[in-house]
């Protein structure tokens, strides 16, 4: 439908460095990703407090992401925060898998501060529902294993596995 493709176009614009992205994540691996400082900003408080409240960030655009994600996770998040947490999951488990924690350390606290919209727990959400939903016998240690860092995050996601 024509919202998903909506959805689909927006989270496509975070990714090769182009003339329209003001904010560059330089990741560990070398990689870099574009991106929209307004849709990043409108989507996570985190990422408004990162780009607009006069960080290092903010003055000069480049953002070090956290080097514990792969900048395939990153690029995921990205274009899911571009299109407001509603674009489609990466099909890869383990993209998914890191995307789920990436979420679940950006997202702001549920009922804090600012009550705006945060994509990250939107995202965060759909991941761990997508993670349990494809749980089989084939996928479960693997699912575990990758979510140590952030099992206190979800703890039915850990329970069903």
């Amino acid at each position: 439908d024509a919202s998903s493709e909506c959805f689909a176009l927006l989270a496509s614009l975070a990714g090769s460095v182009e003339k329209g992205h003001d904010v560059v994540f330089e990741c560990e691996n070398g990689d870099t990703i574009g991106g929209s400082r307004l849709l990043l900003a409108h989507a996570s408080p985190y990422y408004e407090r990162l780009l607009c409240g006069g960080t290092a960030e903010d003055v000069g655009g480049i953002v070090k992401p956290d080097p514990d994600f792969s900048s395939a996770a990153h690029l995921a998040l990205l274009g899911q925060l571009h299109a407001l947490g509603h674009a489609p999951l990466p099909a890869s488990l383990d993209v998914r898998l890191e995307l789920l924690c990436l979420a679940a350390k950006v997202r702001g606290v549920p009922g804090g501060e600012g009550g705006g919209a945060d994509a990250a727990a939107i995202v965060f959400e759909r991941c761990e529902r997508a993670l349990t939903n494809s749980l089989c016998a084939g996928n479960c240690l693997t699912v575990l294993l990758r979510l140590k860092p952030c099992t206190a995050d979800v703890p039915e996601l850990v329970d069903a596995a």
